[in-house]
């Protein structure tokens, strides 16, 4: 992929990072699994988490893995994880001790009946679990301690790990057999194989939701922040990544397939937004929880291929501006959640509809966090790795 080519991706980025801070924003007026702050609900905006989260995640998923191969073609194993612990890891981390704590706290102090604290009880007690478990404790897990929306840089971490082994196993085949960047081998697969696939990932995605419904999260190992009803979207596109660029299939994706499948996301988003908020859909063994994963797969496939396409056909250029937000996208992605918790919080005291407050919310948060990043990523140490 040329310079030229590469620069929709970045702007495509800048969009899905923008979607991510008003998924975050509507949590707390049109969603039941946020416990940040509790405000008035609004159905609707409910609609808008669901649509956004059956695909928008999947399409992170499918860039990061996209530029997987190329990073540890440049770097090999040593310099590929040593990178990647400082660019992945290290916020990661810090974020889990200080940023995360720091939030569940003032939920704890807040929203809890619990006798009041100090914060080194509560990091000691409530969020490192050092203490006993309350009997009437309210959740959402014990401890307290998680990575919150960073469970995506946990996965990049562990999906990195799991992909330098297989290089490192395979790595006299590839001496033998040379690069294999250039060699195109499969083209870019046919609407009807598209259509197979979404078929089978919604086979799939149904037979996990029976147990696990949608927006119930496990903790894989005690530490892996899981949602099993995606983890079937998450792990293909791992796999599509790595293929979709040893094969160069965004260098030759069809006009019409993008065109098509363009129009079927649309529709298939329609469809979600239009289902029933009533807990059958989201998972059980029954029609309903298979229509809505049968939708979400072909909206998941089809907002990825035509958004794709989309941006490289209109947005394949790129402002001073649309530059800038490329580049605090990533540190974006790691301090808006307390900047939009911030707002929804003090939002909570106005006498304002949940639809004003999200609008309000958003239009806050968006700013604030992009100049907050940029001003960090004035640190030089912040702006070489983030």
């Amino acid at each position: 992929m040329n310079d030229k080519r590469l620069l929709y991706i970045e702007n495509l980025r800048v969009a899905l990072m923008g979607l991510v801070i008003l998924q975050h924003a509507v949590r707390a007026y049109g969603s039941t699994v946020w416990w940040f702050v509790r405000d008035g609900q609004a159905p609707l905006l409910e609609r808008f988490t669901a649509v956004n989260s059956s695909f928008f995640m999947s399409l992170f998923f499918f860039i990061s893995f996209y530029f997987l191969p190329a990073s540890y073609d440049r770097k090999r194993f040593l310099k590929f994880h040593g990178d990647r612990s400082l660019r992945l890891c290290v916020p990661l981390v810090a974020y889990a001790a200080i940023v995360s704590s720091a939030m569940m706290f003032a939920y704890f102090r807040v929203y809890r009946n619990y006798p009041a604290v100090s914060f080194f009880t509560y990091y000691a007690d409530y969020f490192l679990g050092m203490g006993q478990r309350p009997a009437d404790w309210s959740g959402p897990a014990w401890p307290d301690a998680n990575f919150g929306h960073l469970w995506f840089v946990e996965h990049l971490v562990l999906y990195g790990i799991v992909y330098s082994i297989y290089r490192l196993l395979t790595k006299k085949r590839e001496i033998k057999n040379g690069p294999a960047r250039n060699r195109r081998e499969l083209f870019f697969p046919s609407t009807a194989r598209v259509a197979f696939f979404a078929v089978l990932l919604c086979t799939v995605t149904f037979a996990i939701r029976v147990k696990y419904p949608l927006y119930s999260w496990i903790g894989l190992f005690g530490f892996l922040q899981i949602e099993p009803a995606h983890i079937a979207f998450y792990l293909s596109m791992f796999f599509i990544g790595i293929i979709a660029y040893r094969n160069d299939w965004l260098a030759q994706l069809p006009g019409k397939t993008g065109k098509l499948w363009t129009v079927i996301g649309l529709a298939s988003a329609t469809v979600i937004a239009l289902f029933p908020v009533e807990s059958k859909y989201l998972g059980g063994l029954n029609a309903c929880s298979f229509a809505y994963a049968f939708f979400e797969s072909f909206c998941c496939l089809g907002l990825i291929i035509g958004l794709l396409y989309q941006f490289w056909r209109y947005c394949n250029s790129q402002s001073a501006l649309m530059e800038t937000l490329a580049q605090n996208s990533y540190l974006v992605y790691i301090l808006h959640l307390p900047i939009v918790v911030l707002y929804q919080y003090l939002f909570s005291f106005a006498h304002l509809g949940p639809y004003l407050k999200f609008a309000l919310v958003s239009i806050l948060a968006i700013p604030s966090t992009v100049c907050v990043s940029y001003l960090a990523r004035k640190i030089p140490f912040v702006a070489k790795f983030l």
